[in-house]
């Protein structure tokens, strides 16, 4: 299974003409060199389609007749990639960041109002009020959940909420089930900050996923997911809920989640005795074009699961060099060959965890494993 991760392209007035000119043809080409090779059957977007919320792409005379920027998003940057791969919408998943809010909607009074009431206790009422309606503390995020449904209305197999969706692949060559969690991190997001930084805190409700669960499970006809994918736009450590979010990647048998916001790469592994998790963040794939700074510099991730062996066989590394418009192996934060195998640790690739069963578990411990010298 080969997924492209793509995350915070914040297109936008001041790098469309360098995205239309040079940077679209760069991508779809280095895109169609990995395809041919080994087809690609995802291609994930976790968070920021555009910046501070498209407003200057809807500014520009040549869009005029276009009233959400997500419309712009998928007229410039999806039709054509999937033209040219032969790709379908079922083929683009993708969750809003905070660059995809729309905060002319905010209205000062009803912001300070939800960030006084807002907590872990009562995040919970909201998701439900929010779930099949938007409001004052929603509607930010309006524009985006409505392309998305949009999008995916005739995909097979998704499940939209205004909250978190939930997609289920099936994998043509080994049938496997592979369970997609698409995560609404961004609705609470602003830059309206109150005076007390306790009342700034990011919470967005960590029962997205558990919704999400129940989803898959309905979708896949109670039967076991062969693989679980975490899409989401922060990091978790950046969450309030950061703990609840924890345990449930380690202890609901997710294999890889992956994210975005900072426009640089890392790699986790979230781990407990009986079970771990792996988290990759993606550079910006496109953000600044001409930015200086190696670390980031305009790139993306290919990652290659491989399914029979249980593991991440490889993840590609690539990166945008704006000299030459053209997208490179990345051997700054994968070398030498742009190439991440993991063979440091003396593995070849990532694997993954085994799916728990806690009654083998327990039926594998004996009192003798606890007894002391």
């Amino acid at each position: 299974m080969r997924i492209v991760h793509l995350s915070d392209i914040h297109l936008s007035k001041n790098n469309y003409d360098e995205f239309h000119d040079n940077y679209r043809e760069a991508l779809i080409n280095d895109l169609n060199d990995f395809h041919s090779t080994n087809k690609i059957d995802l291609i994930v977007i976790t968070g920021d389609l555009v910046d501070k919320g498209g407003h200057s792409l809807l500014k520009m005379p040549e869009f005029d007749t276009y009233t959400s920027p997500y419309d712009i998003f998928e007229e410039v940057f999806i039709k054509p990639l999937a033209r040219r791969l032969g790709l379908s919408n079922k083929n683009f998943l993708f969750v809003p960041g905070n660059h995809d809010i729309n905060e002319n909607v905010i209205l000062w009074v009803d912001e300070k109002s939800l960030k006084q009431k807002i907590s872990k206790d009562t995040i919970k009422e909201q998701l439900k009020l929010n779930e099949t309606s938007f409001n004052s503390s929603n509607e930010r995020i309006q524009l985006f959940k409505e392309f998305e449904e949009k999008f995916h209305k005739d995909t097979i197999n998704y499940e939209y909420t205004n909250n978190e969706s939930a997609y289920l692949f099936k994998d043509e060559n080994s049938n496997n089930s592979i369970g997609f969690i698409l995560i609404n991190d961004s609705w609470r997001c602003s830059t309206c900050k109150l005076e007390d930084s306790n009342l700034n805190n990011h919470f967005f409700g960590f029962k997205q996923f558990y919704w999400a669960i129940e989803k898959l499970k309905i979708l896949n006809q109670g039967l076991e997911l062969d693989k679980l994918i975490c899409l989401f736009h922060h990091s978790v450590d950046e969450y309030s809920e950061k703990d609840e979010v924890k345990r449930f990647l380690i202890n609901k048998d997710v294999d890889l989640f992956l994210y975005g916001h900072h426009h640089s790469i890392k790699s986790e592994y979230m781990f407990t005795p009986v079970n771990g998790c792996h988290g990759f963040r993606g550079r910006a794939a496109l953000n600044k074009p001409d930015e200086h700074t190696d670390i980031f510099q305009p790139g993306y991730q290919i990652i290659d699961i491989d399914l029979l062996s249980n593991r991440i066989s490889q993840i590609h590394h690539r990166k945008y060099i704006f000299p030459s418009s053209m997208f490179v192996a990345d051997t700054s934060s994968a070398p030498p060959l742009g190439i991440d195998n993991n063979s440091s640790r003396g593995s070849i690739g990532y694997e993954f965890s085994q799916k728990k069963n806690n009654s083998n578990y327990l039926e594998g411990l004996k009192v003798e494993d606890f007894k002391r010298d």
